[in-house]
């Protein structure tokens, strides 16, 4: 008894021997584990997981049309500030807000004040201008005048048409018609309202066609093709059949796009300027395979695309998305065929071995 006392007394003052003892276990029992493992390999595969189960659909593709989808407003086909030519008061207002005009209606009249007076004083004075050019000729092919005193005479006539012209012009330019058809949408000028020239008068829209303005990328350009149809979803849920009517031969510098115009019948003025819209141009039909978006995945690089199962390995496939809809979406990028996962695919990746269950 009193030799293990001293032994244990022996051992508490010096603690590093029993570590390097607990510390040469432990190097003896990893050394025959790994020879064991050497000999029985066997016992790796015992511990290895057990393989993933997923479920798969597997899908064909199918012809859809692939489109280029753009976003843009509805917009006049041509609009037009209408401005004063002449100065004066507003006499009478012909054409009401919100109203459809013809070419050559008359939207406003501006009052003549002097103009009738100056009208009749210019036409007199060109009466006179061409008598004393015609005395002034009888003298110059007599030999009595000069040929300067009938160039002056000449160009005294020419003045009085000149003057007598604009007068004209102005007394015509005192009743206000309308350029095109279309709608007056704002008329600026009341009885009574004095305009000095350049003064607004009225805007009128022409809304047929209504226009959608958009534009183009460089990759889609060459896809489409002038006079094509479109169809057209607007933002109250009306959809409507246009056709491409112009594309811009040179692109925006800052954007590097082709602006593009979009034309719609607009015959009844149905159809308002200024309300969102959505533009699919049909390009080309092409084999895709639809799925729900809940299946859309993304690999290390970011690439979306769909996981599917070929001969029980995952493999995930780099996709480009025709057009979608609120049922799914096309893919194109899977062939004619694929075995898609449908439920599991988060907790596997490409390259894994699973088991697929079919729905």
């Amino acid at each position: 008894m009193r030799q293990k006392s001293h032994f244990r007394l022996w051992l508490a003052e010096r603690p590093y021997i029993i570590a390097i003892f607990i510390a040469a276990l432990l190097l003896i029992w990893l050394m025959f584990g790994l020879n064991a493992e050497k000999i029985n390999p066997d016992i790796n595969a015992e511990k290895e997981a057990p393989i993933a189960k997923v479920k798969v659909e597997i899908i064909n593709a199918e012809q859809v049309t692939n489109t280029i989808t753009l976003y843009g407003r509805t917009e006049p086909n041509r609009s037009v500030t209408i401005k004063a030519q002449v100065k004066g008061a507003i006499t009478k207002v012909h054409a009401k807000r919100g109203s459809m005009v013809k070419k050559g209606d008359i939207i406003a009249t501006i009052a003549l004040n002097d103009l009738p007076a100056q009208l009749e004083h210019y036409r007199t004075l060109l009466k006179q201008r061409r008598i004393e050019y015609y005395g002034a000729k009888e003298l110059f092919d007599g030999g009595y005048q000069g040929q300067s005193a009938l160039a002056q005479k000449l160009s005294d006539v020419t003045d009085a048409k000149a003057e007598l012209a604009r007068i004209e012009n102005d007394i015509a330019n005192t009743t206000i018609y309308a350029p095109f058809d279309g709608i007056l949408n704002e008329r600026f000028v009341e009885i009574g309202d004095y305009l000095k020239v350049g003064d607004n008068v009225a805007m009128i829209a022409d809304l047929d066609p209504l226009v959608i303005r958009a534009h183009i990328t460089e990759n889609q350009v060459e896809l489409v093709k002038h006079g094509q149809s479109a169809e057209i979803s607007l933002f109250n849920k009306q959809s409507l059949t246009g056709r491409l009517r112009y594309i811009a031969s040179v692109a925006d510098e800052r954007t590097n796009t082709f602006k593009a115009e979009i034309a719609i019948e607009n015959s009844n003025f149905r159809y308002l300027a200024g309300i969102s819209s959505e533009v699919e141009l049909p390009v080309q039909e092409v084999s895709a395979i639809k799925v729900t978006p809940a299946l859309l995945a993304l690999d290390e690089n970011g690439n979306i695309g769909v996981k599917s199962v070929v001969d029980d390995i995952v493999v995930f496939t780099k996709i480009n998305i025709v057009k979608s809809d609120d049922s799914g979406v096309w893919l194109t990028g899977l062939g004619k065929q694929a075995k898609i996962i449908t439920l599991g695919q988060g907790f596997v990746r490409p390259g894994d071995k699973v088991q697929a269950v079919m729905e």
